[in-house]
């Protein structure tokens, strides 16, 4: 079963694949990252990447640009893979991501 950590799991996005995970046998979220902490997930929620200490396989981000930075960090520190959908990077972003 492939562990995920879903960051920006309160917004839109965030809520649909939560859906389409909770419906696939073969994967399941472990965390949630959003800086809001609003709704009950049935996984625990982080207001602040660096505080989760869940055990994960993959990081899908649907965050907001501003969070990119903390996300690619938090990833690369744990040798993580990020699957990294959030838009409006920055251009010294986009470098850091083809970087990692």
């Amino acid at each position: 079963m492939v562990r995920i950590i879903m960051s920006g799991c309160n917004g839109h996005m965030g809520q649909v694949i939560s859906g389409l995970v909770e419906k696939d046998a073969d994967a399941e979220i472990v965390a949630g990252i959003d800086i809001v902490d609003n709704r009950d997930n049935g996984y625990p929620v982080f207001t602040d990447i660096d505080a989760c200490d869940v055990e994960a396989d993959v990081i899908v981000d649907f965050s907001v640009a501003q969070a990119v930075d903390g996300v690619l960090a938090y990833a690369l520190k744990r040798k993580m893979p990020l699957v990294l959908c959030t838009t409006g990077l920055s251009e010294k972003q986009l470098e850091d991501v083809k970087t990692a």
